[in-house]
């Protein structure tokens, strides 16, 4: 691809991104659906671009967009709902992921003759939720602060889990070695440890922010900072997304932490993110993802249109377990529209893509079969829950979930069309202050 071209392409996608969101505002069509299908155009359909024309550019450019996208989540979440919300995500994405699994293995058997290590990779690929997914699509939506940071955890967990169990299973299909402690072990240590590398890391920086930000253009440092630690988790054999996620949680509740003054050193040294910084992130976050969506949809590959289908009953299973899973753990008080929401919020991602390629350099002889059905869950994952969520915000589907979950009180989005103009004028005032800076005499605001 010559540069000339790639650079329209990447102006266009983000000037096609702001329309999105802004589309969405009008018709609640989740902007992450057009940037997939914009990049299934570009790649699969005509051909304009192939994953391979990005090189290890693509890799590494997915992986810094995964980072930051959990490191502002991190950020935005609250440490106080954060413990209410750790056993509903845990029990949902736990109970989702191992009957997801168990189900794929039995259908795989018979729909498309797998032997069952093979079903177990393909059943762990197909219940890897994706954070960078589930996150902006979030963001989007009226749910609760108790139902966005339990659905983001759970997405989290859901995807760590996938990893580590199809890292698991390819090592079994290679080796012909099962060795349940250790994978048990692996699943354990790379939530902890990297939590702790997480928390570790925020207070480390935390404390050295105030330094940090005498240097000239030191807003980067930040970003820079977190990629680290993500790497230095991957290379311990850790979560590097955990760890990424729970530096961003820590870094912005870091005032609330009230053992922090019980520590000299960190005692009144420890600051959070300004007002600048966290918009700097939202506009980089956005950025990211614009791009992240649209090479999402360019790595799908389709040769097999009875693998399609079987990608597309797959998926409609995986929803059905979700929606029966949803039913039986999670609590009526969060209301119709959270759990109606919460039902439908299993999207797959790149993480699922990447799996399959290392299924494939693993040699497997089923690996191409699987690859194919991996992307077409991927597509049609991605589809059906921005199709469902349209459906449950424009309320087209309210007697279905009214009846299914009849026993929780009802709580319609509440973003309406003056609350979004007031947001949209809101954010507008803050854009031209940032441009313009502080009045002659004001000061800049004190670090949070």
């Amino acid at each position: 691809m010559e540069s000339s071209v790639a650079i329209i392409s990447v102006s266009a996608i983000i000037f096609l991104a702001h329309l999105f969101g802004g589309l969405f505002e009008k018709t609640r069509i989740p902007d992450v659906l057009p940037l997939v299908l914009i990049g299934v155009l570009m790649g699969p359909v005509f051909h304009l671009v192939a994953p391979e024309d990005f090189g290890h550019v693509g890799s590494v450019f997915t992986t810094v967009a995964l980072i930051i996208i959990l490191f502002d989540c991190g950020i935005d979440l609250d440490l106080g709902m954060l413990g209410k919300a750790v056993l509903p995500a845990l029990r949902l994405g736990v109970i989702t992921f191992g009957i997801t699994v168990a189900t794929t293995v039995i259908w795989a058997s018979h729909a498309l003759k797998l032997p069952l290590i093979d079903g177990c990779i393909l059943g762990c690929i197909a219940a890897a939720v994706s954070p960078p997914v589930v996150i902006p699509m979030l963001a989007k939506l009226s749910v609760s602060n108790h139902t966005r940071t339990m659905l983001i955890l759970e997405s989290t967990i859901c995807e760590v889990l996938g990893i580590v169990s199809t890292l698991a299973c390819v090592q079994i299909a290679t080796a012909s070695n099962v060795q349940p402690t250790v994978i048990v072990g692996s699943v354990i240590a790379s939530f902890v440890l990297a939590a702790i590398i997480g928390v570790a890391a925020a207070l480390l920086w935390s404390s050295v922010l105030r330094i940090v930000r005498r240097v000239e253009n030191s807003i980067f440092c930040t970003p820079a900072f977190v990629c680290m630690v993500y790497a230095g988790a991957e290379l311990l054999g850790y979560s590097g997304p955990v760890a990424a996620l729970v530096f961003g949680l820590v870094l912005g509740n870091v005032r609330d932490l009230k053992f922090l003054q019980k520590i000299p050193y960190l005692q009144n040294q420890a600051v959070t993110l300004t007002h600048m910084e966290r918009v700097f992130f939202a506009a980089l976050v956005f950025f990211l993802k614009s791009l992240f969506f649209v090479y999402v949809g360019v790595s799908m590959q389709f040769n097999d249109n009875y693998l399609l289908f079987s990608g597309l009953v797959l998926t409609v299973w995986t929803m059905i377990v979700r929606l029966v899973v949803t039913c039986r753990t999670l609590p009526k008080s969060l209301g119709v529209y959270d759990l109606s929401i919460a039902s439908v919020m299993v999207p797959k991602g790149l993480a699922a893509a990447v799996l399959v390629s290392l299924v494939h350099q693993a040699g497997l002889a089923s690996a191409p079969m699987i690859r194919e059905v991996a992307f077409a869950v991927i597509l049609f994952s991605i589809t059906a829950v921005a199709l469902m969520t349209f459906l449950i915000e424009r309320g087209w589907v309210n007697p279905f979930y009214n009846y299914l979950f009849a026993t929780a009180p009802t709580n319609a989005p509440a973003v309406g069309v003056a609350e979004t103009e007031t947001a949209t004028a809101a954010a507008d005032n803050i854009a031209e202050t940032l441009v313009a800076g502080p009045e002659p005499g004001q000061a800049a605001g004190p670090d949070k």
